[in-house]
C-alpha cells in the first residue's frame, strides 16, 4: 500500500468498522514483520482518550525506503530493520514514551509507524513544543539504537523522519475523519522534515564540489606473499569533521540529487593530480560509478592533460567498477567497458560478495580483477563457509586468467589463512591504513 496516497489512508482507516467483533480480520490486521496492531485496531483506545481528554497528540515515524536497504539488501533485511525500530519504540514505553501512548503501525507491511501520546503530560494540554521535544527525544533514541545494531554500511542506508500532529476531538465530526486528517498532517510534516533535510544536504555537497573540497586518501594493494605493492587504490573524502568526510554519504547524496557525475569528475581529477608523482611499477585503482562510465570526459582520460602531464599511462590504470547502483544494462555497459579496454586500461569489479555485485556481473563484464568484499574476508580464519566460498572464487580466477583480491584484511589471523588459500592480492589495515599518499606497508608484516 503507498502511504503517501490519501485515498488509500482514508480507506484504511475505515477499516475500523469492519475490525470490529471479527477475530479473523482483527488477526489480520497486526504487521506480521512486526507484531504491532495498525491504526484500524486501535480505534476504541483512541476514542476512550478522546472522550476523557479531548485530545490525542500524535507522532508519524516515517523509514525512508530511499534508502534503498530493501532494494540493495532485499526485503528480508527491510524487515529486520523495520522490527529493530518496531522494538526500539515499544522499549520506551514507560522512559521516553508513557506506558499509555500506544504505539502502532500505520499499515501492514509499510514503513511508518504511528504513536498515539495520551494526555495529560506535564500540562493540562499538549501543544506544539511538547510534541517537538518528545519528537527529537525519540528521533535520537532511534538513531542511537539503529546505529549500534546494523552493521555500517547499512546504517549509512538508515534513515527515518518524525512527523508530529495534534487531534483535538470534535464530537461534531466523525472521528475516522478527525484521525485521517491528523494523519495527514503527522506525514506531511515528516515529509516537510525530509525535505529540509535534503535540501541541506543538497547545498553542501554542491559547496563541496564548486570549492572543490575534496582530497585524495591511498591505500595499497599488495602481491602475495611477496609483500609487494602492485598499485594504490585512490580513496575520495570530503571535508574532515563532518558527515560529508565519508565517501559513502557524499555518493548516496550526489546519487539522491543527480550530481553523480560531478562529483565522479572532481574525485577523478584530484585522483590522478595526485598519483601522477606514482613509482611508474604501481597501477592506480580509479573508484568508477556505472552511470558514469558513459561520461563522455572519463572517456576523454587517456588524452587529458592529467595523463599527459604525467608518467600514468592508460596501461596502469584500473577502473574499479563500485557498483553503489544496478547495472540495468549490461550489453550496453560491457560495450562502454571495451571502449577503455581497447585504449589498454584494466578493469576491476568491487564488493563482489555484496550488494549489487552478482555473478552476473562477473560473467558479463569479464573483469582482470575481482575484489572480494570485506564481508567473505571477515574473520575467514574461523569461518569454514567463507573459506570454501573463496576457495572456489580463487579456482574460478585461475581458469579465467582473474586476479582475485582480498579487502579489508584487518588481522594476522586472516591474513595467514589467505596465504594458506594462495590468495595472490590483498588490501588492508593490516598492511596500510589509506593515507596521502602512498603509504608503506608496515615493516612488522613484512618481517
Amino acid at each position: 500500500m503507498k502511504q503517501n496516497s490519501s485515498s488509500t489512508l482514508e480507506s484504511w482507516i475505515e477499516l475500523n468498522q469492519l475490525a470490529r467483533g471479527k477475530k479473523g480480520l482483527e488477526e489480520l490486521l497486526y504487521d506480521r514483520v512486526t507484531g504491532l496492531p495498525t491504526i484500524p485496531l486501535l480505534f476504541g483506545e483512541i476514542e476512550s482518550m478522546l472522550e476523557g481528554h479531548n485530545q490525542v497528540g500524535l507522532l508519524c515515524i516515517d523509514v525512508v525506503k530511499y534508502s534503498k536497504i530493501e532494494e540493495i539488501y532485499g526485503y528480508k533485511t527491510f524487515d529486520k530493520v523495520m522490527k529493530m525500530v518496531a522494538d526500539i519504540l515499544e522499549s520506551l514505553l514507560g522512559g521516553s514514551l508513557r506506558e499509555a501512548d500506544l504505539v502502532s503501525q500505520l499499515m501492514i507491511s509499510g514503513n511508518t509507524f504511528a504513536i498515539l501520546l495520551s494526555p495529560p503530560r506535564k500540562k493540562a494540554e499538549l501543544e506544539k513544543v511538547d510534541l517537538l521535544r518528545i519528537k527529537q527525544r525519540i528521533t535520537s533514541k532511534i538513531t542511537s539504537a539503529i546505529r549500534d545494531s546494523l552493521d555500517y554500511a547499512l546504517f549509512q542506508k538508515f534513515g527515518c523522519y518524525v512527523g508530529n500532529a495534534i487531534l483535538n476531538y470534535d464530537k461534531n465530526v466523525r472521528l475516522e475523519r478527525q484521525l485521517y486528517t491528523a494523519l495527514q498532517e503527522a506525514l506531511a510534516d515528516s515529509a516537510s522534515e525530509r525535505d529540509k533535510d535534503a535540501k541541506k544536504r543538497l547545498e553542501q555537497l554542491k559547496k563541496i564540489i564548486e570549492e572543490e573540497e575534496i582530497y585524495t586518501l591511498f591505500h595499497p594493494i599488495v602481491r602475495l606473499p611477496e609483500y609487494e605493492i602492485i598499485g594504490f587504490e585512490a580513496l575520495s573524502r570530503g571535508p574532515g569533521q563532518g558527515e560529508f568526510e565519508r565517501p559513502d554519504k557524499l555518493f548516496k547524496v550526489a546519487y539522491e540529487s543527480d550530481l553523480l557525475i560531478e562529483l565522479e569528475r572532481l574525485c577523478r581529477k584530484k585522483a590522478l593530480t595526485t598519483a601522477s608523482s606514482m613509482k611508474p611499477e604501481h597501477m592506480l585503482f580509479l573508484n568508477v560509478e556505472p552511470d558514469s562510465v558513459n561520461d563522455p570526459e572519463l572517456r576523454q582520460i587517456a588524452a587529458s592533460t592529467l595523463l599527459l602531464d604525467s608518467s600514468l599511462t592508460p596501461d596502469r590504470i584500473v577502473l574499479e567498477i563500485t557498483e553503489r547502483s544496478a547495472i540495468m544494462a549490461f550489453s550496453v555497459f560491457r560495450s562502454a567497458l571495451e571502449y577503455f579496454r581497447a585504449l589498454g586500461f584494466k578493469i576491476a569489479i568491487d564488493d563482489a560478495g555484496a550488494g549489487y555485485a552478482t555473478l552476473q556481473s562477473i560473467i558479463e563484464l569479464k573483469p582482470d580483477f575481482i575484489k572480494l568484499d570485506m564481508s567473505l574476508i571477515r574473520d575467514i580464519d574461523s569461518d569454514n563457509v567463507k573459506q570454501q566460498l573463496v576457495k572456489a572464487l580463487k579456482r574460478f580466477g585461475q581458469e579465467t586468467g582473474v586476479s582475485m583480491i582480498a579487502e579489508g584484511i584487518e588481522t594476522k589471523g586472516e591474513l595467514r589463512t589467505l596465504l594458506e588459500m594462495d590468495i595472490d592480492l590483498g588490501q588492508g589495515f593490516v598492511f596500510a591504513y589509506p593515507s596521502e599518499p602512498f603509504p608503506e606497508i608496515r615493516k612488522h608484516i613484512i618481517t
